[in-house]
């Protein structure tokens, strides 16, 4: 897998020359951007020592929203301030270095690098192999954490989202990609299912006689995850004596079966999972701040469907293709409704519709609306009001005519809400230029109009 090169610093000069070619021998393959790169992993070269708002523009539109995994190395012989280094990091880059401070140091690049494409190949084979799909930006970005989480570390991992975000199988792909040898098995405990009685022998385990109905010694989650992964999931609904239980455990890796005064040790990677804020059950008391600060050293958030709505007709294909080995076509506006249709369900409700729609659909033709339950039809939408028609926006005007504004005062003041509105938004006076379809130099004339009417 290739690595792109965006170039900001003007003339050649040794130090690039000196990084691209450790990272040819390193077999780190690089070429110059443009808009036909398909590789989402890239470095930016600069030489600035002050803001540089074309670097920062193309962060932002290359590794926020399109999920690239950048680094910037500056080559200027002043140092980034932290000001403006923090600037970088919030448009989107990864890394910034200083190329002097890491000029005999070059493999802390080489092997970022690598593990990026490393991760990169993996999300990859993920996508084309497995039963998660999606492409948006937000959803590449957890996959890609998951990944980096399962392959370098052995730390647990807090799950959090909606129902049917698809915690479950975040968490099958953790375990999948534990770099472990010799790996045991994945042990899944519902925790909304532990009944108080019998909790402890679902965890636990229990021998033969322990209490009434212990016709046999059993083994509980604790055991059977031992030397593999323990998922916890809806850990939320744990009781409070069974987290104090489960943080003994994994403090000290030992536990008692049930009737039994043997102890026994095991060792797990916890994975755990929840809908619930955490942070608020913590505040009510409902979940141990010492549990809690255990079994999230790496916290991860599935984003919901309506975050990742780009990833809904990829999804429809997906489902429909577990009920035809031919896919059929789905007509445009069928498309149109299930991409803007809500779904407190998330994908779990998508899944449900689409199979709601293979109950109908007969076959040979489009996939139309024809084919959704009455309950899933859109309703028509009401005639939507167009913002200069609104009462309110009317009422204003007839009180600026009623004060004596003149039609040029009227223009000015909504050019300038206009303006603060789009910087609002956008933040960039270029990016509020293009929203607005007017030139740099005008925003910058409105701008600082402004300013001298409020000196």
């Amino acid at each position: 897998m290739e690595i792109w090169v965006k170039d900001f610093s003007p003339g050649n000069s040794p130090g690039k020359s000196i990084l691209l070619n450790f990272l040819e021998k390193r077999k780190l393959q690089h070429v110059s951007w443009s808009s036909s790169v398909t590789a989402f992993i890239g470095l930016i070269l600069s030489n600035i020592d002050g803001s540089d708002e074309e670097c920062i523009h193309f962060l932002e539109t290359h590794a926020k929203q399109k999920a690239h995994r950048v680094m910037v190395i500056n080559f200027h012989n002043s140092a980034l301030s932290s000001a403006h280094q923090f600037n970088l990091y919030e448009a989107g880059a990864e890394y910034v270095f200083q190329f002097s401070q890491i000029s005999d140091r070059l493999e802390c690049i080489a092997d970022k690098l690598e593990r990026w494409r490393n991760i990169a190949s993996m999300l990859t084979s993920i996508q084309s192999k497995s039963n998660i799909v999606g492409n948006s930006p937000v959803f590449k970005r957890v996959l890609q954490e998951i990944i980096e989480v399962s392959l370098y570390s052995k730390v647990p991992v807090l799950i959090s989202g909606e129902r049917g975000t698809g915690k479950e199988l975040i968490a099958k792909l953790v375990h999948e990609y534990d770099g472990r040898t010799q790996k045991g098995n994945l042990v899944v405990v519902d925790c909304t299912t532990l009944k108080k009685e019998l909790s402890g022998s679902e965890l636990f385990g229990h021998e033969k006689g322990s209490y009434t109905g212990a016709d046999y010694a059993r083994e509980g989650a604790f055991a059977l995850a031992n030397n593999g992964t323990l998922f916890l999931d809806e850990i939320g609904e744990l009781p409070l004596h069974l987290q104090a239980e489960l943080l003994r455990i994994i403090q000290e890796g030992t536990y008692k079966k049930t009737g039994s005064n043997i102890w026994k040790h095991t060792s797990f990677r916890l994975i755990a999972a929840t809908n619930r804020n955490l942070d608020d059950e913590l505040i009510s008391e409902n979940f141990r701040k010492d549990l809690y600060d255990r079994i999230s050293v790496y916290k991860c958030t599935v984003p919901s469907l309506y975050e990742r709505r780009e990833d809904i007709p990829q999804l429809i294909h997906f489902f429909l293709k577990q009920h035809y080995p031919a896919v059929p076509c789905v007509d445009k506006t069928v498309i149109d409704f299930l991409y803007e249709r809500s779904y407190p369900g998330n994908i779990r409700e998508l899944k449900n519709l689409v199979s709601r729609i293979c109950l109908r659909y007969i076959g040979h033709g489009p996939v139309t609306l024809g084919d959704l339950m009455w309950y899933d039809k859109p309703v028509p939408p009401a005639i939507k009001q167009r913002w200069f028609e609104r009462s309110e926006f009317i009422s204003s005007i007839k009180q600026a005519i009623e004060d004596g504004y003149e039609m040029k005062k009227i223009e000015d003041v909504v050019k300038d809400i206009a303006i603060q509105t789009a910087l609002s938004l956008h933040g960039k006076n270029k990016l509020v230029s293009e929203a607005l379809g007017v030139s740099d130099r005008w925003v910058q004339q409105r701008r600082a109009k402004e300013k001298l009417s409020e000196m």
